[in-house]
């Protein structure tokens, strides 16, 4: 029985995900924050009208920077970057661990071995390097959706579905995959149709603030065309795109890729166990049971979706540039997460069916575990992430800032998206500033990919980077520009160098200087920038709508436990 009947094998399925992220985690639980790419946390990130998405820009961090607001009050920005990096790998390693449990489909060892998959592959690897904290934590929440889903099937579990639903709409790409994957399985032939109905409902509004933040923004949701190359799956070294794809890898960014991708020992390991999630597939589809088959359809729509930017970059360019919201797609590998949850899954099934007739089970099993480690083994204590510390006279400049009560935000300078800070260990991070500082901030979102400088969907952004290269062209002076923008306030990042903003606008006045920022105010008086009370209505709205059935799921669950506690 694999084991089974032994004490070992009744807390192998439980403690194997917690030493699986103990395993990548643990150096990162230094003292410090952990930041890089997209991985932003600061000690307290102020809760301001603009992290709902109302805004400009596109809302890229909606709902994730509302949920970081509210629970630093409670644990710490620190604390809370922490908590975020151990619950990726355990919750998907838990969830993982409890479908399989729930699918009965073998024992603790093809268990353990699925989870390990799941836990522990390029696709968590390159997104984890890149900092997609949230869209990570809404792949953890795939597992625990689906089982939820199954229990619906059922006729009971929604607030347990509602909740994983919840941990996949922290970004908009994560809400799309959960959607998918939760209709599909849950409009299968067979199911409750009017619990299904609501179950999708509420999974819908727990959506609501990121779509309707977008849709209410008075600029079109459309992207350059360039970004489709640009954002477009990258082959690896594993025979293509498509192989890549398949093998759980091509992420867009190269400079994230691990080191043994492309290795011979990790080529060889990554094909064999893509064969043999194959033969699990093939293995689990004839017993019959619809999930495969659900779980087939999602993955094949992933791959397409991934592929799109490589094999149809025409249709892409014209749907990014016409469409709103087509921009969503063209970083088409972060919807990989149905394909890594199939491939796991048939991975343990074609191992069960090995460990049913072979000699020295734990021995086999043991070593099949091991194989997606040794296929990656670079993602052990965090692919090379570490923590750092914020310089100490940020916290000065920040109640700087903070104590003028007058209108304007904020720039910072340089005017750019990234950052390599010599605190950080000239690790690329998206720039802390916007977040750090209490005021608000119009925010730069040119990104330069490959050399080439893509175009921002930021309307006022884009005027602030024109005014500043037109400054430097020509040496015009942008204050101007600057004011009727909202502009009240420039924080300059001593350690990006550059040029300093006086040379642009002398009239600056400085209010505070430290031995890495410094921050000038700008003389007169920004031009207030109106918000159209419609545009807040409706975005106040889809949060209420979405906080509410969050709340009634939360509350839902806790009589559930509750129930199941007073039968013991």
């Amino acid at each position: 029985m694999e084991g089974g009947s032994t004490r070992l094998g009744r807390l192998l399925p439980w403690t194997w995900p917690v030493l699986l992220a103990m395993l990548i985690t643990v150096p990162l639980l230094a003292p410090g924050y952990v930041v890089g790419y997209d991985m932003v946390f600061v000690p307290d990130l102020t809760l301001r009208l603009d992290l709902f998405g109302v805004t400009t820009a596109l809302p890229r961090a909606v709902p994730s920077d509302v949920l970081v607001a509210v629970l630093d009050e409670v644990a710490g920005g620190q604390v809370l970057n922490k908590l975020v990096l151990i619950a990726i790998p355990l919750l998907s390693g838990l969830g993982l661990t409890a479908l399989w449990r729930h699918l009965g489909l073998g024992g603790p060892l093809a268990g353990a071995a699925a989870t390990t998959l799941y836990v522990w592959n390029p696709f968590v690897a390159e997104r984890f390097h890149l900092g997609a904290w949230a869209l990570l934590l809404g792949y953890a929440a795939l597992p625990w959706l689906v089982r939820a889903a199954l229990r619906l099937r059922e006729g009971k579990g929604l607030p347990g579905f509602l909740l994983a639903a919840a941990g996949c709409a922290l970004t908009a790409s994560g809400g799309i995959t959960g959607l998918l994957l939760a209709a599909l399985t849950l409009l299968w032939p067979g199911g409750d149709r009017r619990l299904t109905r609501r179950a999708l409902l509420g999974a819908a509004l727990l959506n609501a603030p990121w779509l309707v933040a977008g849709l209410a923004r008075s600029a079109p949701a459309i992207s350059d065309p360039a970004a489709v190359p640009a954002f477009a799956a990258r082959n690896e070294g594993y025979g293509g795109t498509l192989p890549t794809l398949l093998t759980l890898g091509g992420v867009w960014n190269a400079d994230v890729v691990p080191d043994s991708r492309g290795q011979l020992v990790p080529v060889v390991l990554g094909f064999l166990l893509l064969v043999v999630a194959v033969v699990g597939m093939v293995i689990w589809w004839r017993q019959g049971e619809h999930l495969v088959r659900v779980l087939v359809v999602a993955a094949v729509l992933a791959v397409v979706v991934g592929m799109a930017g490589v094999v149809a970059p025409g249709f892409m360019a014209w749907a990014v540039r016409e469409v709103p919201g087509a921009g969503l797609f063209r970083d088409g590998q972060r919807y990989l997460g149905p394909l890594v949850l199939l491939e796991s899954l048939a991975f343990g099934v074609a191992l069960a069916a090995v460990l049913r007739v072979v000699p020295l089970k734990w021995v086999v099993g043991a070593t099949a575990a091991l194989v997606p480690i040794a296929a990656m083994p670079s993602l052990a204590g965090g692919d090379g992430l570490k923590a750092a510390q914020y310089p100490a006279d940020w916290a000065e400049a920040r109640r700087v800032l903070a104590s003028d009560k007058g209108t304007g935000e904020f720039i910072p300078w340089p005017f750019e998206s990234y950052r390599a800070p010599a605190w950080n260990a000239r690790r690329p991070v998206l720039d802390p500033m916007p977040r750090y500082f209490s005021r608000a901030s119009i925010v730069p979102d040119e990104l330069i990919v490959d050399g080439r400088r893509l175009p921002g969907e930021d309307p006022r952004a884009t005027a602030i980077a024109t005014a500043l290269r037109e400054s430097v062209r020509a040496g015009v002076d942008p204050t101007g520009t600057l004011q009727q923008q909202g502009v009240g306030w420039i924080v300059v990042d001593r350690d990006a160098g550059g040029p300093s903003p006086r040379d642009m606008s002398p009239q600056l006045i400085e209010e505070f200087s430290g031995p890495t920022v410094t921050v000038f105010r700008i003389a007169g008086t920004p031009t207030p920038q109106g918000t159209r009370p419609w545009v807040v209505i409706l975005v106040l709205a889809a949060w209420t709508l979405a906080g509410a059935v969050l709340a009634a799921a939360a509350a839902g669950a806790i009589t559930e436990l509750r129930r199941v506690r007073s039968k013991l």
